[in-house]
């Protein structure tokens, strides 16, 4: 049995056309008269060195083409391939035709997991649970049907759009941390602001409702050592204080404003401290803002001017937002209307903001959090930015129809209960045929 041919050392020898090999002597007279210059060049011989080094014992079996035999030695005669390598442009561009394939998928995975959060915020924002109280309005004929979810007011039947959602958000007086000192209940802060965003889920609808801090309402109340009171009438603001400082905090503010809208249910809450101002704000580029009272700022060193058209930066901001005369009966309003008007331009910033990258309320959340409670996640965001991003309609801002009167103690915002009544309707509940 013959060795196969990998079994053995081969060089290999390439043919010039003016030098003969000894192999050579193979190719017959008749072949060579048949091959010019050119087919020299394009054919290798390759000697084979087996244990016999006598190649010519049997010349007779070998042919041109490819000789073995059992001497152990073989004549090979094969067609030189010439390879041509890819241009170096051709390279180039299948590296970045698989980094941009790459880049896609990725893109797409985040998209979809983006979708996935957004869809599962909408599901955890909605709720089914409605259960209305209405006031009593003299030749109003007002009357509520909660197994239906439905109010007839004035003769007309209005249904609960369940694509609603509310989202309570306040703002605390207090920039040094939330929570108790010294564990003494009424030291977690105030809710100095206090706004209420009614979002409709399906088409990106939302209205801002402005809330004073000074209405009387039925809050919640608390002993010092954490004990629920029970429920009585106070301003609103106080409802924050009894808790807390954190979570119980915003559940009992909630739970108070839940009581002022009759019953309608508040379904996230999100409050931050001043500390938490600036950051957000700069985080937007920035807000314009128009100055209507310059008293305000001039002792704390602001140049400002009534009609003045400011752009706000750092704790520039915090100041517009913060500052009023409490000596003044309707400071109150007067700085609620100036918050209004920077959260105008604060909201168009950051919806302009989600329209060129859509993670963008997370980011904002990011920024804020430790400046935060809140009982919302990284679904309900990402839901809430996406849909008011991709919505045509821009924020409504409403207020809580009222006047502000001296009740001989504090300033009272007292309540247009019709009027309420009517903006809840406007807002939350659509005219059934």
């Amino acid at each position: 049995m013959t060795r196969e041919p990998n079994d053995f050392n081969i060089d290999k020898t390439e043919l010039q056309p003016d030098v003969t090999p000894e192999i050579n002597r193979e190719i017959s007279d008749n072949t060579k008269s048949n091959m010019d210059e050119r087919d020299y060049d394009d054919f290798i011989y390759t000697r084979y060195h087996g244990r016999k080094r006598n190649i010519f014992s049997s010349q007779q079996s070998h042919n041109t083409t490819c000789s073995y035999s059992s001497q152990n030695h073989f004549v090979k005669e094969v067609r030189a391939s010439h390879k041509r390598r890819k241009p170096w442009w051709k390279k180039l561009i299948i590296v970045l035709a698989i980094i941009l394939a790459s880049l896609i998928f990725l893109s797409a995975v985040a998209v979809g997991v983006f979708f996935i959060l957004k869809q599962q915020g909408i599901a955890q924002l909605k709720t089914d649970d409605v259960d209305m109280t209405a006031p009593v309005i003299q030749n109003a004929g007002v009357s509520v049907d909660n197994a239906r979810n439905t109010i007839t007011y004035n003769g007309t039947t209005y249904g609960y759009n369940s694509d609603m959602t509310s989202i309570l958000c306040i703002g605390v007086d207090k920039d040094e941390g939330f929570g108790l000192e010294n564990e003494a209940v009424g030291t977690g802060g105030q809710a100095d602001a206090l706004y209420l965003v009614a979002l409709d889920t399906k088409t990106g609808k939302t209205s801002i409702i402005a809330i004073s801090r000074d209405i009387y309402s039925d809050i919640g109340t608390y002993s010092t050592d954490g004990k629920y009171a029970g429920v009585e009438k106070a301003q609103l603001c106080l409802a924050y204080a009894y808790g807390d400082g954190k979570e119980t905090s915003c559940e009992n503010t909630v739970n108070a404003v839940e009581r002022l809208f009759y019953n309608l249910p508040v379904n996230s809450y999100f409050a931050i401290e001043f500390d938490a101002i600036a950051p957000l704000n700069d985080a937007v580029g920035g807000v314009d803002v128009t100055i209507t009272d310059e008293y305000l700022y001039h002792g704390a060193g602001y140049n400002w001017h009534t009609g003045d058209r400011v752009h706000l930066w750092g704790d520039d901001a915090r100041a517009y937002l913060q500052y009023r005369d409490v000596t003044e009966l309707g400071s109150s309003v007067d700085r609620m209307n100036r918050q209004i008007e920077y959260i105008e331009g604060f909201s168009a910033n950051a919806i302009a903001m989600t329209k060129k990258d859509l993670t963008t309320p997370v980011t904002l959340f990011n920024i804020v959090q430790e400046y935060s409670v809140t009982n919302l996640n990284a679904s309900k965001i990402s839901a809430l930015g996406y849909t008011v991003a991709t919505s045509s309609l821009s924020p409504q801002f409403k207020k809580v129809p009222g006047e502000v009167i001296h009740n001989g103690e504090y300033a009272e915002f007292v309540v247009d209960e019709q009027g309420m009544l009517e903006l809840i309707l406007d807002v939350y509940y659509r005219p059934l045929a």
